[in-house]
């Protein structure tokens, strides 16, 4: 649904005939109402950008509703840009002028993340409707852990750095409102990046907790005089175990990772990994690699030590690294063609970035779990060297 002042604009119509028929709001008519059906509302305040009062409205009732806003902007609005980067999931923005091709990427994006809202949406509306105390009670719960996703995502990078000709994308699927899942992306100098992801045994709030521990935790570079270290991966992890072993954590917690140093120079990968499924290598030609090296779960052995291996990548190649959760949807071996399926990754692997993270994510979602209602915490970090 296109809302704004002006006519639609030919930006928009271009995007459109590649994803979808576009419905106009009708301003004579409440907005709640003509959001029912709608999966992507997209917003052009038209000189009323930074006007959070009117942007708070609408904003308002797109919330209420399962549609995913898209808000255009025009580059004077900061103020709101910012205010929509701290909100993230059910909204997100772009330039009013931005191109159609990219407008397609954005929507799509969009798209993908709508039925997700409007299955959350569906539930806690059903929820609702059994008795005003059992609602009353699950509404509070809802928000409850409605603001420990947002501050648990708020650990999560704002922004993925490019350094070099290094460029990162990421699919972060919680199977619940928190997840047990954790990645991070640093910029650790001008030719180094540093990237990780980590998977908590377990799901709720217990796992969330422990993936906040493991940010604050896990050590990346450190200040050596006047000067600074990158601390190499197997340090880093050897470090991390310890930390966690030194809690005394009820429960059995425990955690698996995989930390990776690249450097944009040279295009050698430093990796460590601690019980975690290996990083998968994607060439040029379709052809994979899989980066093996020792390491035990994190959280056990507080004595344990960590190995490092290196890997030489060259332009065009990928990069993947995913907790178990994502498994199932890169289950098939991308090497047989004959294999594959219609879904499988051996007919995504030449994909565009922002593409593949779209199809996993379709793919995550319409995904039946082999134990009803026991679906894992998704996560896909993307590195492709340009």
């Amino acid at each position: 649904m296109w809302i704004g002042d002006l006519p639609v604009p030919q930006n928009v119509r271009d995007a459109a005939v590649s994803v979808s028929p576009i419905t106009v709001y009708k301003p004579d008519l409440p907005l709640g109402l003509q959001l029912k059906d709608v999966a992507v509302a997209l917003v052009r305040p038209n000189g009323q950008g930074d006007d959070h009062d009117y942007l708070l409205t609408v904003m308002g009732e797109i919330q209420r509703s399962s549609a995913v806003g898209l808000f255009l902007l025009p580059s004077s609005a900061e103020g709101t840009r910012r205010m929509l980067s701290e909100q993230r999931g059910q909204f997100i923005w772009a330039d009013q002028d931005i191109e159609p091709r990219q407008l397609v990427v954005q929507l799509r994006a969009a798209a993908a993340v709508q039925p997700r809202l409007n299955k959350l949406h569906t539930e806690l509306s059903a929820a609702r409707t059994r008795n005003d105390e059992t609602s009353q009670t699950l509404e509070d719960v809802d928000e409850e852990m409605r603001l420990a996703a947002r501050l648990q995502r708020d650990f999560l990078p704002r922004r993925l750095p490019e350094v070099g000709t290094a460029r990162f994308g990421v699919l972060y699927r919680p199977a619940t409102w928190v997840s047990g899942d954790i990645y991070d992306v640093v910029r650790l100098d001008e030719t180094h990046v540093g990237f990780y992801v980590a998977d908590v045994v377990g799901h709720g709030m217990p796992a969330a907790l422990l993936t906040m521990f493991i940010k604050k935790a896990m050590q990346t570079k450190r200040i050596v005089g006047n000067s600074y270290q990158i601390v190499p991966p197997e340090v880093s992890l050897t470090e991390l175990n310890a930390d966690i072993c030194e809690q005394n954590l009820p429960s059995c917690q425990f955690c698996t990772a995989v930390y990776c140093v690249l450097d944009t120079q040279t295009l050698t990968l430093t990796h460590a990994r601690g019980g975690h499924p290996e990083p998968i290598v994607v060439h040029p030609d379709g052809q994979i690699e899989r980066l093996w090296v020792e390491g035990s779960l994190l959280g056990i052995f507080p004595d344990e030590e960590y190995q490092a291996g290196t890997y030489q990548l060259r332009r065009g190649d990928r990069v993947l690294v995913y907790t178990d959760g994502a498994e199932p949807l890169l289950a098939s071996d991308p090497s047989d063609k004959s294999a594959a399926g219609d879904d499988s990754l051996a007919r995504w692997l030449n994909l565009a970035r922002e593409e593949l993270l779209l199809r996993l994510a379709a793919a995550a979602d319409s995904a039946v779990p082999t134990v009803p209602g026991a679906r894992d915490d998704i996560t896909v970090l993307v590195l492709d060297i340009e």
